[in-house]
């Protein structure tokens, strides 16, 4: 036991105060001595003595009394009481007052004391150690608070310049177009996202990519997205002429996949992107890992689009494909991320057949899908869920 540890022994009879004293001395304890209440009191302050041990007679007050006050000054401190064989309804009640532990008198065994005050300072130092324990804790509980908070505020920051991002829903161009759609995040920031527009007085482009994993960094790639489409729209003139739609919806794909692959952020994207032609009512597109395939919503019901390609970020080449198909009279055309497929139960084929009923019982109006889906009221999605929208009136 350290010796640098303090002690106060209250005791006004000699021969006990001695035997207490040498006992505690052996132990290690740095013993201050005082032989009545009054005196003993006078000398204790909080902090000052690791234990205090008093005997329950005292020349000028009771040991009751100089227990109260011991722990009105200081309740933390613990307190030993000294009582003879015949003071048990004493010592209970000192035990009820808050003493740790009592001692017998007179004293034949220096071992007794041994034991009870290891006792004490063996506890005291376990609880000293909680207590150490909980105070670095809860400052780690504040400083992980007040990370969260920062996170939680960039976060929302980012979803907001997100959103920013967004085009607005729904639109109607003049060519007779109306696009929308419904981008409902995981967590604050999204790997899905949307974009379309009219291009010279017939054509709308449009394109849904879902970026794999979820978050920050799958967010930042989808403004990486954004912008390389951008740019590339400065550069050169997409989606204007007829004979050029093929190639540019192409050229899109392409661009994409050398972004991700040039990055190195380990992220891979599947992209539906197409341009109807307003004037001839034909969907040129092309799909890149689409899972599921857009839906074409017609008098005849919902189907899937044909088509094929590899998911962008992860080959040289992904072997895409232009595929063209007519828009017959009251066309509705619903492309989803793979999100949605998780709200169903089943394997892949038998979550694409519901999906695909759903559609269908929706007629392709992205309110009705939406309110099917319960996309509005769910309180937690296990993935991105994004729809997207086009009709013609």
């Amino acid at each position: 036991m350290s010796g640098c540890q303090s002690l106060l022994l209250i005791e006004e009879d000699e021969a006990s105060r001695d035997f207490v004293r040498r006992a505690l001395a052996r132990l290690g304890f740095k013993v201050t001595t005082a032989q009545s209440g009054v005196e003993g009191i006078g000398q204790f302050a909080p902090g000052l003595f690791q234990l205090v041990i008093t005997d329950l007679h005292l020349p000028d007050m009771g040991g009751l009394e100089v227990l109260r006050k011991l722990k009105q000054i200081s309740p933390e401190t613990a307190v030993v009481v000294i009582a003879s064989d015949s003071e048990v309804s004493d010592v209970v009640q000192a035990l009820r007052l808050g003493a740790a532990d009592y001692l017998l008198k007179p004293f034949k065994d220096a071992t007794v004391i041994d034991h009870a005050i290891c006792r004490i300072t063996s506890a005291d130092t376990l609880a000293r150690e909680n207590r150490e324990y909980r105070e670095e804790l809860e400052r780690r509980n504040r400083e992980l608070r007040d990370h969260i908070e920062v996170l939680q505020r960039d976060q929302q920051a980012g979803r907001l310049l997100q959103q920013h991002l967004l085009p607005r829903t729904p639109y109607r161009y003049p060519a007779g177009i109306e696009a929308a759609y419904r981008l409902v995040p995981s967590l604050y920031l999204s790997g899905d996202f949307i974009d379309y527009g009219l291009f010279g007085e017939r054509f709308v482009a449009f394109y849904l990519v879902d970026v794999s994993g979820h978050g920050v960094s799958s967010a930042l790639v989808t403004a990486l997205i954004k912008h390389s489409i951008m740019h590339l729209l400065r550069e050169r003139s997409l989606f204007a002429q007829l004979d050029s739609l093929d190639r540019d919806v192409l050229d899109v794909l392409e661009l994409i996949n050398r972004e991700l692959l040039s990055t190195r952020l380990d992220k891979h994207a599947s992209m539906f992107v197409g341009v109807v032609d307003s004037r001839a009512r034909k969907l040129h597109y092309a799909v890149a890992g689409q899972v599921p395939m857009p839906a074409l919503v017609t008098a005849g019901g919902a189907e899937w689009l044909p088509g094929k390609g590899r998911p962008l970020g992860l080959f040289e080449e992904g072997d895409w494909e232009v595929s063209h198909t007519s828009l017959p009279q009251g066309w509705r055309l619903v492309a989803c991320s793979d999100g949605v497929l998780e709200l169903f139960e089943g394997d892949l084929l038998e979550r694409e057949a519901k999906l695909l009923q759903v559609i269908d019982n929706s007629r392709g109006d992205l309110d009705s899908l939406s309110a099917e889906l319960h996309l509005d009221t769910s309180e937690a999605l296990p993935d991105d869920v994004t729809i997207l929208t086009l009709r013609q009136n």
